[in-house]
Formats: C-alpha cells, structure tokens, sequence
C-alpha cells in the first residue's frame, strides 16, 4: 500500500516538474518575442515622433455657432510654437484649434499660407512642446523604410509603415507643378498635415494627399521636407 502511494506521489511529483518546465518555456518565449517586438523600430520611432504631431482643427461659423469643418493633422516645428500642416486643412476656417498629443488643446493663429505648395504655419502659445526633428529629403532612396502619423479619419495619432516608392515624383494640379514623394504608407483622409519620417524619426515629408481610384491602392503623395523649408 505504501509502495503504491509512494509509486503515485512520484508520478504525479513528475508531471508536475514537467508542467512546471513547460509553462517556464512558454513564459520565456513569450518574454522574448514581447521583448522583441518592444524594440521593433517601428515602435520605438513611433514614440519618439508621437509628441510632435498634433490634431488641427478647423472651426468655422455658420449663424451664431462655430462647427468643426475639418479635422487634419500638423507637425510642431520648434518651441516657439510654430506649428506647420496642409493649407487644405485650414483653409475658410473662422477659428482654428491646435490639439497635442498629451489632450491639451490651444487656439491657434493662422500665420503663413502657401495655396500654390498646399502648407501652412500656426502659431500656438504653449509650453509642452515637442518639435520634430529633420531628415533631408533629398536623400531619400527607393524602398527606404518610412513611418507615417496622423489622425487618419479623425482616429488620433495612427501610425502606418511603407516604404520610399520614388523619391521625385512630379504631379500636376489646377496648373501647379508638384514635386512629390511617393509612399505605399497607408495616408487617408485626416492624415493631412501629419508626418513622414525616417528610421531615424526624423521628418522627410508632410503628408498631403493619396492617389484615390478604384483599384489604385497605396500611392500617398507627402510633401517633401525641402519644399517645407523654402516655402
């Protein structure tokens, strides 16, 4: 009898160290890949360049009331609170709001307007800002990794990846001449004004428009960092 228990202890004393080693390699490769994916550099740019782009909100009066109009994105350029975005974003609008990514949420004056490059500059009073930091453009090369930010669809601070598809690829509209980049990042409506950045999380384009027809998928159109600059 005392055999038999003792036969049935080791038995179960044995599938239990087994279980017990078991769970241990689970939890260790369960760690690992968390661990891993933590330091995925997707992640670590998105951190990095989150605080730098803010909600735009464009308000416009209609009878005694302001109603949102339009909802885009900026990127904060320095601490003295200029703040650039997409002039399609701001334009007509009666008041303009400037929403960072900590919730705080500032009036905004329009200071500088580009119709002809599409960009735009505000200016906020605020303290808790995080300017972007600077690639340059022109030294982008096909299939380079890039990260766009932005309020796709008016979902706060979405983060899409691509790649560089061309580098200078010129685009014509209401008799413009446009110098664009082309990125299969995923860019929609709201992402205007956000942030095309390098693995370096470091700015190379604002987002400003897609190729948008049936079976076209995943031509976005930024704005050059250089075009920012001059303009």
């Amino acid at each position: 009898m005392t055999s038999n228990w003792a036969r049935g202890w080791k038995i179960s004393f044995l599938f239990g160290f087994i279980g017990v080693l078991v769970g241990a390699f689970i939890a260790y490769h369960v760690l690992k890949r968390t661990s891993y994916a933590l330091n995925w550099p997707v992640v670590k740019i998105a951190k990095k360049v989150d605080p730098s782009v803010v909600i735009v909100l464009n308000k416009q009066r209609k009878g005694k009331t302001l109603q949102t109009k339009g909802i885009g994105s900026g990127v904060v350029l320095n601490h003295q609170g200029d703040v650039v975005t997409n002039y399609h974003v701001v334009a007509n609008a009666s008041t303009l709001y400037v929403v960072l990514s900590n919730g705080n949420r500032y009036k905004a004056r329009l200071v500088g307007e580009d119709p002809a490059s599409d960009l735009a500059v505000l200016k906020v009073h605020a303290k808790d800002l995080h300017p972007i930091t600077f690639a340059s453009s022109a030294r982008v090369e096909p299939g380079e990794l890039v990260v766009a930010i932005g309020n796709a669809l008016g979902l706060s601070h979405t983060v899409t990846t691509g790649v560089i598809s061309a580098k200078d690829r010129v685009m014509f509209r209401d008799g413009w001449e446009y110098h664009m980049i082309q990125t299969d990042a995923a860019i929609n409506p709201g992402n205007s004004g956000g942030a095309l950045v390098n693995t370096q999380g470091q700015l190379i384009g604002i987002n400003a428009s897609k190729i948008a027809q049936t079976g076209v998928e995943g031509i976005g159109l930024p704005i050059p960092h250089l075009v920012v600059i001059a303009v």
